[in-house]
């Protein structure tokens, strides 16, 4: 899901990909609930986030607390 291709998926093509299946994956509508294939989504893009974030993606006051942090 790190791939550049992936990263730039609408969020509604996850949601379908959980809904009905691509593939050889089947569909998981009868198991998991719509709200909780948005949740699903919702999670996906926080890691792929978390893998590619940049310190510039930081608010100000967080990316100076954590450049204060850092220093010897």
């Amino acid at each position: 899901f790190h791939e550049p291709r992936l990263r730039a998926v609408p969020d509604t093509h996850v949601y379908d990909v959980i809904s009905h299946g691509y593939g050889a994956m089947y569909s998981y509508a009868a198991r998991v609930r719509p709200r909780d294939r948005w949740a699903i989504v919702a999670y996906l893009r926080a890691l792929q986030l978390s893998q590619h974030a940049q310190l510039t993606d930081l608010p100000a006051d967080e990316r100076a607390r954590l450049m204060a942090e850092t220093k010897p």
